[in-house]
């Protein structure tokens, strides 16, 4: 009785041994290491659902299984830095603002091609990019350049940003007819990044336009390109980075034209879920 007592027991700690070195290998194995650490709160529409195309599509160039190279997240609160640089930059040969040499990500490029496409079987031929990979030092030129321009007058941007009463309050009623340098870097920050947060040094977005628009503006969404978009982006892949009602989330004001590679899985549940990139990465 005894050695079947001690035969017991040592078959009870050998299988706790054995349970908890299995346990060590899952944590400590490859399984899920590419993947981003995801809300457990997001729904995962994607592996449900089912994907339809009138084009030719290879759908491999579109699904990532959720590789965090295609889920970086660049905003105010996580920098890239500046000696930052995305892999396999390729310039685009899609149509591009008046012709101009835009690059991107060579995975996020494929996908596009596929999406520009699908966009223009469906009869909507209007749209170009007008932006993509931006460097840091580009993002630092650009960003000096708004500063200049909203130190120089009192803009729509800088009503948008502070409300008209504060405007009326603070410079019309003295007169006033520039921003001060402090509001005029709030200002610039409500709709552009500092060097090294922008999301355009990922190499992952782009800037859509049409011939009917003169600059990047609201407009866009009045397309039947933006129509179009907001119904099928996610099937490729990408998502309405900056939507409306997500500022506060965001960080930026509505920007229809923009769009961010995050591969087909996430844009899905990013699509469906009615929510931002950070929140679909929120812990």
């Amino acid at each position: 009785m005894k050695k079947t007592l001690k035969a017991l027991i040592l078959l009870t700690v050998i299988l706790s041994l054995f349970l908890q070195g299995c346990k060590k290998d899952d944590s400590d194995g490859s399984a899920g290491k590419d993947h981003p650490t995801v809300s457990n709160q997001v729904q995962n529409y994607h592996s449900s659902m089912e994907y339809a195309y009138t084009t030719a599509v290879d759908e491999s160039i579109l699904k990532t299984g959720l590789s965090a190279d295609y889920l970086i997240l660049a905003n105010k609160e996580n920098a890239l830095g500046e000696s930052y640089a995305p892999a396999e930059l390729v310039t685009l040969t899609c149509p591009t603002n008046y012709g101009k040499t835009v690059e991107l990500n060579r995975r996020a490029a494929e996908a596009l091609y596929l999406m520009l496409a699908e966009m223009n079987a469906s009869g909507v031929t209007d749209i170009s990019v007008t932006s993509g990979y931006r460097s840091y030092q580009k993002q630092t030129a650009l960003f000096n350049q708004y500063l200049s321009e909203e130190s120089a007058l009192i803009t729509e941007n800088a009503i948008a940003c502070f409300g008209m009463d504060y405007i009326q309050k603070n410079y019309i009623s003295k007169g006033l007819t520039v921003l001060s340098a402090k509001d005029a870097r709030e200002v610039v920050l409500s709709y552009s990044a500092l060097p090294g947060t922008s999301e355009h040094q990922t190499g992952l977005c782009v800037d859509f336009i049409t011939s009917t628009m003169s600059d990047l503006d609201i407009t866009f969404a009045t397309t039947p390109a933006f129509a179009w978009l907001s119904n099928n982006a996610y099937r490729f892949g990408f998502i309405l980075r900056y939507p409306e009602g997500k500022e506060n989330i965001t960080g930026y004001t509505y920007e229809p034209w923009h769009y961010r590679f995050v591969g087909r899985e996430a844009a899905t549940d990013i699509h469906f879920g009615k929510i931002t990139l950070e929140e679909y990465l929120a812990d």
